[in-house]
Protein backbone atom coordinates (compact mmCIF):
# COMPACT_ATOMS: atom_id res chain seq x y z
CA UNK A 1 0.00 0.00 0.00
CA UNK A 2 2.06 2.72 -1.36
CA UNK A 3 2.33 6.21 1.66
CA UNK A 4 -0.88 8.85 0.84
CA UNK A 5 1.01 11.39 2.69
CA UNK A 6 3.83 11.03 -0.18
CA UNK A 7 1.17 10.13 -2.84
CA UNK A 8 1.55 6.84 -4.89
CA UNK A 9 4.64 6.51 -6.44
CA UNK A 10 3.43 5.42 -9.69
CA UNK A 11 1.64 8.25 -10.49
CA UNK A 12 5.17 10.26 -10.82
CA UNK A 13 6.29 8.40 -13.44
CA UNK A 14 3.23 7.25 -15.00
CA UNK A 15 3.34 3.82 -14.95
CA UNK A 16 3.34 0.93 -12.09
CA UNK A 17 6.58 0.46 -11.07
CA UNK A 18 5.66 -2.67 -8.96
CA UNK A 19 8.47 -5.55 -9.23
CA UNK A 20 7.29 -8.22 -11.49
CA UNK A 21 8.58 -12.08 -12.55
CA UNK A 22 11.39 -11.18 -15.07
CA UNK A 23 10.30 -12.92 -18.71
CA UNK A 24 7.21 -14.16 -18.81
CA UNK A 25 4.84 -11.07 -18.96
CA UNK A 26 6.92 -9.25 -21.12
CA UNK A 27 7.40 -12.32 -23.59
CA UNK A 28 4.23 -13.75 -23.58
CA UNK A 29 1.37 -10.83 -22.89
CA UNK A 30 2.00 -7.75 -25.06
CA UNK A 31 0.59 -8.90 -28.63
CA UNK A 32 -2.50 -11.35 -27.24
CA UNK A 33 -3.84 -8.70 -25.17
CA UNK A 34 -3.34 -5.92 -27.20
CA UNK A 35 -5.08 -7.68 -30.05
CA UNK A 36 -8.25 -8.46 -27.73
CA UNK A 37 -7.88 -4.56 -27.42
CA UNK A 38 -7.46 -3.67 -31.40
CA UNK A 39 -10.89 -6.49 -31.85
CA UNK A 40 -13.20 -4.14 -29.78
CA UNK A 41 -11.80 -0.75 -31.84
CA UNK A 42 -11.91 -2.65 -34.62
CA UNK A 43 -15.72 -3.97 -34.01
CA UNK A 44 -17.32 -0.66 -32.36
CA UNK A 45 -17.68 0.99 -35.94
CA UNK A 46 -18.97 -2.46 -37.18
CA UNK A 47 -21.39 -2.13 -34.53
CA UNK A 48 -22.53 1.62 -34.81
CA UNK A 49 -23.51 0.20 -38.54
CA UNK A 50 -25.21 -3.32 -38.14
CA UNK A 51 -27.29 -1.54 -35.56
CA UNK A 52 -28.44 2.45 -36.57
CA UNK A 53 -27.78 1.44 -40.67
CA UNK A 54 -27.84 -2.11 -41.66
CA UNK A 55 -30.01 -3.24 -38.40
CA UNK A 56 -28.70 -6.24 -39.11
CA UNK A 57 -29.02 -7.96 -35.60
CA UNK A 58 -27.44 -10.91 -36.31
CA UNK A 59 -23.93 -8.96 -36.72
CA UNK A 60 -24.84 -6.06 -34.17
CA UNK A 61 -25.07 -9.12 -31.48
CA UNK A 62 -22.02 -10.72 -32.88
CA UNK A 63 -20.36 -7.66 -31.84
CA UNK A 64 -21.90 -7.13 -28.98
CA UNK A 65 -20.71 -10.62 -27.44
CA UNK A 66 -17.48 -10.35 -29.17
CA UNK A 67 -16.79 -7.26 -26.40
CA UNK A 68 -17.90 -8.84 -23.98
CA UNK A 69 -15.63 -11.98 -24.57
CA UNK A 70 -12.87 -10.45 -25.62
CA UNK A 71 -13.12 -8.05 -21.87
CA UNK A 72 -13.27 -11.77 -20.25
CA UNK A 73 -10.10 -13.18 -21.87
CA UNK A 74 -8.32 -9.86 -21.19
CA UNK A 75 -9.23 -9.65 -17.61
CA UNK A 76 -8.26 -14.03 -17.51
CA UNK A 77 -4.64 -12.84 -18.90
CA UNK A 78 -4.17 -10.50 -16.27
CA UNK A 79 -5.65 -13.04 -13.50
CA UNK A 80 -3.02 -15.24 -14.79
CA UNK A 81 0.32 -12.83 -14.69
CA UNK A 82 0.34 -12.44 -18.15
CA UNK A 83 -0.66 -8.86 -17.33
CA UNK A 84 0.28 -6.14 -19.93
CA UNK A 85 2.61 -3.44 -20.29
CA UNK A 86 1.55 0.03 -19.30
CA UNK A 87 0.73 0.90 -23.06
CA UNK A 88 -1.41 -2.55 -23.01
CA UNK A 89 -3.37 -1.35 -19.96
CA UNK A 90 -3.96 1.94 -21.46
CA UNK A 91 -5.16 0.40 -24.94
CA UNK A 92 -7.74 -1.46 -22.79
CA UNK A 93 -8.89 1.50 -21.26
CA UNK A 94 -9.11 3.43 -24.91
CA UNK A 95 -11.07 0.42 -26.70
CA UNK A 96 -13.76 -0.45 -23.54
CA UNK A 97 -14.12 3.66 -23.79
CA UNK A 98 -15.06 3.76 -27.41
CA UNK A 99 -17.06 0.84 -27.80
CA UNK A 100 -19.21 1.97 -24.37
CA UNK A 101 -19.14 5.29 -26.23
CA UNK A 102 -20.33 3.92 -29.44
CA UNK A 103 -22.63 1.66 -27.94
CA UNK A 104 -24.61 3.65 -26.02
CA UNK A 105 -24.70 6.41 -29.20
CA UNK A 106 -26.13 3.61 -30.57
CA UNK A 107 -28.24 2.18 -28.20
CA UNK A 108 -29.83 5.73 -27.43
CA UNK A 109 -30.43 6.44 -31.24
CA UNK A 110 -32.75 3.41 -31.50
CA UNK A 111 -34.41 4.18 -28.05
CA UNK A 112 -33.34 1.52 -26.04
CA UNK A 113 -31.84 4.34 -23.68
CA UNK A 114 -33.41 6.90 -22.55
CA UNK A 115 -30.77 10.05 -23.15
CA UNK A 116 -30.74 11.29 -19.85
CA UNK A 117 -29.10 8.14 -18.83
CA UNK A 118 -27.25 7.92 -22.27
CA UNK A 119 -25.59 11.28 -21.51
CA UNK A 120 -23.79 9.88 -17.92
CA UNK A 121 -21.37 8.01 -20.23
CA UNK A 122 -19.88 10.68 -22.12
CA UNK A 123 -20.52 12.55 -19.31
CA UNK A 124 -18.10 10.42 -17.27
CA UNK A 125 -15.38 10.89 -19.89
CA UNK A 126 -15.01 14.61 -19.69
CA UNK A 127 -14.86 14.84 -15.99
CA UNK A 128 -11.61 12.66 -16.44
CA UNK A 129 -10.24 14.60 -18.98
CA UNK A 130 -10.35 17.65 -17.12
CA UNK A 131 -8.13 16.19 -14.33
CA UNK A 132 -5.29 15.99 -17.17
CA UNK A 133 -4.31 19.82 -16.51
CA UNK A 134 -3.99 18.96 -13.11
CA UNK A 135 -2.16 15.82 -13.71
CA UNK A 136 0.27 17.36 -16.57
CA UNK A 137 1.25 20.39 -13.70
CA UNK A 138 2.66 17.90 -11.88
CA UNK A 139 4.89 16.19 -14.44
CA UNK A 140 2.35 13.06 -14.66
CA UNK A 141 0.88 11.74 -17.76
CA UNK A 142 -1.81 9.11 -16.64
CA UNK A 143 -3.77 7.66 -13.85
CA UNK A 144 -2.99 4.27 -12.73
CA UNK A 145 -5.68 2.30 -14.02
CA UNK A 146 -8.35 1.30 -11.01
CA UNK A 147 -10.33 -2.14 -11.14
CA UNK A 148 -13.65 -0.58 -10.41
CA UNK A 149 -13.22 1.31 -13.68
CA UNK A 150 -12.85 -1.90 -15.16
CA UNK A 151 -15.87 -3.51 -13.64
CA UNK A 152 -17.97 -0.55 -14.90
CA UNK A 153 -16.56 -1.23 -18.15
CA UNK A 154 -17.41 -5.17 -17.75
CA UNK A 155 -21.03 -4.31 -16.20
CA UNK A 156 -22.00 -1.90 -19.29
CA UNK A 157 -20.65 -4.02 -21.77
CA UNK A 158 -22.57 -7.06 -20.32
CA UNK A 159 -25.59 -4.92 -20.53
CA UNK A 160 -25.59 -4.05 -24.39
CA UNK A 161 -26.26 -7.33 -25.71
CA UNK A 162 -29.11 -7.90 -23.20
CA UNK A 163 -30.85 -4.52 -24.10
CA UNK A 164 -30.44 -5.00 -27.19
CA UNK A 165 -32.29 -8.50 -27.41
CA UNK A 166 -35.19 -7.16 -25.29
CA UNK A 167 -35.31 -4.16 -27.94
CA UNK A 168 -38.53 -2.82 -29.39
CA UNK A 169 -40.69 -5.77 -27.87
CA UNK A 170 -44.58 -5.26 -28.13
CA UNK A 171 -46.56 -5.51 -25.13
CA UNK A 172 -48.07 -8.44 -26.42
CA UNK A 173 -46.74 -11.02 -28.70
CA UNK A 174 -48.53 -13.07 -31.54
CA UNK A 175 -51.19 -14.91 -30.62
CA UNK A 176 -51.85 -12.72 -27.57
CA UNK A 177 -49.09 -14.37 -25.48
CA UNK A 178 -46.86 -11.76 -23.35
CA UNK A 179 -43.26 -11.38 -24.12
CA UNK A 180 -41.66 -14.55 -23.19
CA UNK A 181 -39.40 -15.00 -19.87
CA UNK A 182 -36.16 -15.28 -21.29
CA UNK A 183 -36.97 -11.50 -23.08
CA UNK A 184 -38.30 -10.41 -19.66
CA UNK A 185 -34.94 -11.51 -17.65
CA UNK A 186 -32.69 -10.37 -20.66
CA UNK A 187 -34.35 -6.82 -20.21
CA UNK A 188 -34.08 -6.78 -16.68
CA UNK A 189 -30.73 -7.97 -16.20
CA UNK A 190 -29.29 -5.71 -18.97
CA UNK A 191 -31.07 -2.71 -17.22
CA UNK A 192 -29.44 -3.70 -13.82
CA UNK A 193 -25.92 -4.47 -15.67
CA UNK A 194 -26.01 -1.22 -17.49
CA UNK A 195 -26.99 0.60 -14.02
CA UNK A 196 -24.06 -0.83 -11.64
CA UNK A 197 -21.85 -0.26 -14.41
CA UNK A 198 -22.78 3.48 -14.57
CA UNK A 199 -22.75 3.74 -10.92
CA UNK A 200 -19.30 2.30 -10.66
CA UNK A 201 -18.22 4.77 -13.57
CA UNK A 202 -18.76 7.42 -11.31
CA UNK A 203 -17.83 6.32 -7.99
CA UNK A 204 -14.11 5.31 -9.98
CA UNK A 205 -14.48 9.15 -10.88
CA UNK A 206 -14.85 10.36 -7.66
CA UNK A 207 -12.09 7.91 -6.56
CA UNK A 208 -9.85 9.73 -9.58
CA UNK A 209 -10.10 13.20 -8.61
CA UNK A 210 -9.22 12.01 -5.05
CA UNK A 211 -6.08 10.81 -6.17
CA UNK A 212 -5.55 14.04 -7.92
CA UNK A 213 -6.34 16.31 -5.32
CA UNK A 214 -4.03 14.30 -3.36
CA UNK A 215 -1.13 14.23 -5.90
CA UNK A 216 -1.73 18.23 -6.54
CA UNK A 217 -1.15 18.18 -2.40
CA UNK A 218 1.91 16.08 -2.63
CA UNK A 219 3.89 17.00 -5.38
CA UNK A 220 5.31 20.31 -6.55
CA UNK A 221 4.64 21.99 -9.98
CA UNK A 222 6.86 22.22 -12.24
CA UNK A 223 8.62 25.19 -13.83
CA UNK A 224 8.69 25.61 -16.98
CA UNK A 225 12.03 23.79 -17.88
CA UNK A 226 9.84 20.64 -17.15
CA UNK A 227 11.56 20.43 -13.60
CA UNK A 228 9.63 19.82 -10.43
CA UNK A 229 9.74 23.22 -8.19
CA UNK A 230 11.65 22.89 -4.54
Amino acid sequence: MPDRRSGDPRLHHGRDTRQRPPGSADRNQPVLGKLLSILRLVYAPVMLWAVMIAEDDTIALSAFGLAVVTDLLDSWLNRKQLGRRRSGELLDVVANTVFVLAATLALWQIDVIPWPIALLVPLRLVGLLAMIPALRSRGVRTLPVHLLGKVAAFCLLASFPLLYLSHDIPETLDLGLEPSLPIQLAQAFGWAFALWGILLLWWSLVLYAQEVRRLMATTPPLEKGGTARA
